[in-house]
């Protein structure tokens, strides 16, 4: 089956989204405490963050362990958990940042709970830099502290659920000196993201050499995102007028980039992680995101789950041709839609539409 500009039913739009994509045009709540006590992982007790009457703040409650230090008086910013993991760390520890956007008075420390040295994260120093601070500035405890002044802020994204208006403004901070000077949008050639030679992971298409080199035939450029320090990765998403590649972290970095990218993304299964439409959403980012007809998936060493594809020619023949018409693609996707309806009616009901389209 075709459909218009020659697009095949080898790939089948996502419609179905895993999560929710609530937007809030409220600001998050934001507590300043005094005299906060934070408790480190104890023997078998998790860490906790609680007030100075004992009341729980953040982390698991159980332990009161009395403070044996005190922190500096100046400003303490709560990130709560540190995730060293990219993506995680973009729906997870960011939305804590907001409150540098406009922050008054001296530079903040960056309280977080982490087992890693936060300075290992290579993504966290150009992130930081849009507020003039650096990875020093993240402080961990070993020990029970108790900090005269907490800034503690409620999130301004979660992961599947929803994001505030200021998310946006934080996000867009952050990136804009990364593509300000780039040309947007000046290279026609798309590029597709690899995970081909990542050695761990949440999941990989098992047959995306092949994929790749079918692509790169067909004059799209390979790139592999963990080569690219995050603004090099920002312009990327800036320059090129389309960006493809398989569901995962690097489709986030969008949201730092120039607004409404366009990315084609193959996605595993016929329904879509919240993430992607919630973080499009942010900067009007245009996610057009694919389940390939006759996917299969399993268990993979070193990842979540391996999937592959039944024909990576044909699903590289079809991005191709997707990307070209990128700006007429609901139109195309709703006449696949339509398509595939009538068969799965039956015959009867494909010559009745045909003959109602004709009339």
């Amino acid at each position: 089956m075709a459909t218009r500009h020659g697009v095949t039913d080898t790939l089948e739009r996502c419609r179905v989204v895993w999560g929710r994509t609530d937007r809030i045009a409220a600001p998050p709540a934001l507590r300043v405490v005094t005299d906060a006590i934070y408790r480190p992982d104890i023997g078998t007790a998790p860490w906790n963050l609680t007030g100075p009457d004992g009341a729980l703040l953040e982390g698991a409650g159980g332990s009161q362990a009395k403070a044996e230090a005190c922190a500096d008086a100046v400003p303490h910013l709560y990130l709560g958990a540190l995730a060293a993991h990219y993506g995680h760390f973009l729906v997870g520890t960011l939305g804590r940042l907001w409150p540098l956007l406009d922050w008054r008075g001296p530079p903040p420390r960056l309280l977080c709970h982490a087992t890693g040295d936060p300075a290992a994260l290579p993504f966290l120093a150009p992130i930081l830099a849009a507020f003039g601070l650096t990875p020093d500035a993240v402080i961990r405890f070993d020990r029970p502290t108790r900090i005269p002044h907490l800034v503690l802020p409620a999130p301004s994204l979660k992961e599947q659920a929803f994001a505030h208006a200021v998310h946006a403004g934080l996000v867009q901070a952050i990136g804009r000196p990364f593509w300000q000077n780039a040309v947007v949008d000046g290279t026609a050639r798309p590029a597709y993201l690899s995970k081909a030679r990542l050695v761990a992971g949440i999941s990989r298409l098992r047959n995306e050499a092949a994929l790749e080199a079918a692509l790169a035939r067909r004059g799209v450029d390979i790139v592999y995102p963990e080569k690219l320090e995050l603004p090099d990765l920002v312009r990327l998403f800036s320059e090129r007028r389309v960006v493809m590649g398989t569901t995962g972290s690097a489709f986030h970095t969008a949201a730092f980039a120039a607004p409404s990218r366009r990315i084609l993304g193959l996605n595993w299964a016929p329904h879509l992680n919240a993430n992607f439409p919630l973080l499009d959403a942010l900067n009007h980012t245009r996610g057009r995101y694919y389940h390939p007809v006759g996917t299969e998936s399993g268990p993979d060493e070193g990842f979540h789950f391996g999937w592959w594809v039944p024909d990576p020619d044909a699903v590289a023949e079809d991005l191709v041709h997707r990307a070209a018409h990128f700006d007429d693609l609901d139109a195309i996707d709703a006449d696949q839609d339509a398509a595939r309806r009538r068969i799965a009616q039956g015959p009867l009901a494909e010559r009745v539409a045909r003959w109602l389209k004709r009339r």
